[in-house]
């Protein structure tokens, strides 16, 4: 009997302690969960004041070269004595890289095969000048797709386009310079009067669509116009769009005029056209524009040119619009500028010896200008020319078949001395030149005063240690219509200096506990 009672208090006992151990054994779990660890038991961050303040640089990037100049609307209806077209158009494009690139490939931009590529190429790889360079007759728009080694001064591409025609309704000569790809480009245009055509071609390189929205300032009014179409352009990926901006906003002297991508950089130009009734009155690329700035100079206009200059500002301000000369300054006119309302300037023929124009204004402003030069028969040809931005280390390249001159200013006050270097078709030095500039002051030189003999300099590049001077090309073509045709349009440099971004981090070690 005792030995039966033993045995059921000690299985008693038992379940007593194996409940016991069961309830603290899940306090334990619960508590680790719950309680924080001794501090040993974590891998500790140490507090610092460092941070990651750099500036860097990519090393690929991306030009869009716009296809030739075209006209809006070439349909084949009513008598063909009035139909709309280009005529007897022929387009050349030159590109050219320079300094630390491995690869840089020119392909056709949509619906291209590889036998469009233009790989350039350095024809002697054993020689200083380090620049590869291709061309070829253009048909289409191009993309121009570099990478570099590493991204320093004096590493980059520059590329430009040139038409001409003596015959139907592009008379006259339409060049630009290939643009980089951005989020964001501004444009200031001559107007949407009756007979011109301002058609924006949106380009996205990117593998992905985009929609880009557009804002539109003119003459009538000061803000932002309400358009007539739509506000936002949808753009396919690796495509182009495009819009009559007249059509948008019609009657204006001028417009100022802001492409923005929701997604990913894209390119973007205008294709000015103007005619009046069956007479060509010219057509030229609109370029995007640099910075706004105080001291803004447009180079590459002479005096047979009529020029209107056109202005955009923030805030109401007041520029002094003079002619650069070889010399110095020539007062032109003082004009005030209302805030988000396009100023148009007729500032007519320009005198003997004008080499450009320089507005110096209160508060920064866009500025650019309208060349115009008159053929036989009402005929007529212009060039559209941004300020021009200066830079420590630029180039430029002219296409073949057209004749160009060089124009350097300076914006400053003080004397400065650039040099510019000039290579021939194969990428080979031919001829360097120093140029000294006064203070507030501009020269010429043509590119033929580089050739070496035989050899003929279509690119260039200039240093610029000041940061001040300024420069471009005017292009023209000899003997259009036996020289009865008017023809003028010129190209802006390129600069040659690292795209940079600012990156900022810090370390936070409340981030991991």
């Amino acid at each position: 009997m005792s030995k039966h009672i033993t045995s059921g208090s000690r299985r008693v006992t038992n379940i007593v302690l194996g409940t016991i151990t069961t309830i603290i054994l899940i306090a334990a779990l619960a508590a680790l969960f719950i309680l924080p660890g001794p501090k040993s038991w974590v891998d500790s961050v140490a507090a610092t004041d460092d941070a990651i303040d750099q500036t860097v640089s990519p090393t690929q990037s991306e030009m869009y070269c716009p296809a030739p100049m075209q006209l809006a609307d070439t349909g084949t209806y009513g008598d063909s004595a009035f139909q709309a077209t280009v005529g007897n158009l022929s387009t050349k494009a030159r590109y050219a890289a320079f300094g630390s690139v491995y690869t840089s490939t020119v392909s056709a931009f949509v619906d291209g095969t590889s036998s469009d590529d233009v790989t350039l190429q350095d024809s002697d790889v054993t020689d200083d000048s380090d620049v590869k360079t291709g061309s070829q007759d253009l048909d289409s728009s191009r993309l121009m797709d570099t990478r570099m080694l590493q991204a320093t001064e004096g590493t980059g591409t520059a590329g430009a386009i040139a038409s001409w025609a003596d015959e139907g309704d592009l008379k006259g000569v339409s060049a630009a310079s290939c643009i980089a790809t951005a989020l964001s480009q501004s444009f200031l245009l001559s107007g949407s009067s009756t007979g011109t055509t301002q058609q924006l071609i949106v380009a996205n390189p990117s593998t992905k669509p985009t929609a880009v929205d557009l804002s539109i300032w003119g003459t009538a009014s000061s803000g932002k116009l309400a358009l007539s179409t739509q506000s936002s352009l949808s753009v396919p990926a690796q495509g182009e769009s495009s819009i009559d901006l007249s059509a948008s906003v019609s009657d204006q002297n001028g417009l100022y005029v802001v492409v923005s991508s929701k997604e990913t950089p894209i390119a973007a130009v205008v294709r000015t056209v103007v005619m009046d009734g069956l007479t060509s009155k010219g057509s030229d690329f609109a370029l995007p524009l640099s910075s706004a700035s105080n001291a803004a100079v447009v180079p590459s206009v002479n005096d047979s040119d009529t020029v209107s200059a056109y202005l955009f500002s923030r805030t109401d301000t007041n520029t002094e619009l003079s002619w650069i000369t070889e010399h110095g300054l020539v007062h032109a006119k003082d004009v005030d500028v209302s805030a988000e309302q396009v100023e148009v300037v007729d500032l007519g023929k320009a005198p003997k010896e004008a080499l450009g124009v320089m507005s110096t204004s209160e508060d920064k402003l866009s500025f650019s200008v309208k060349a115009t030069r008159s053929g036989e028969s009402d005929q007529a040809d212009f060039a559209l020319m941004n300020a021009a931005s200066p830079t420590k280390l630029s180039a430029l390249v002219v296409p073949d078949d057209v004749t160009a001159v060089l124009s350097v200013v300076n914006t400053s006050n003080s004397e400065h001395t650039v040099t510019i270097n000039a290579y021939d078709a194969d990428g080979k030095t031919v001829n360097s030149k120093e140029i000294t500039l006064g203070a507030n002051a501009a020269q010429t030189i043509a590119a033929k005063d580089f050739n070496d003999g035989d050899t003929a300099a279509t690119i260039f590049t200039m240093e610029d240690d000041s940061q001040t001077v300024g420069w471009g090309a005017r292009l023209e073509h000899d003997n259009l219509g036996d020289g009865k045709i008017a023809g003028l349009s010129a190209i802006s440099a390129t600069s040659l200096m690292p795209v940079t971004s600012h990156v900022w981090a810090r370390s936070n070690e409340a981030i991991v506990r």
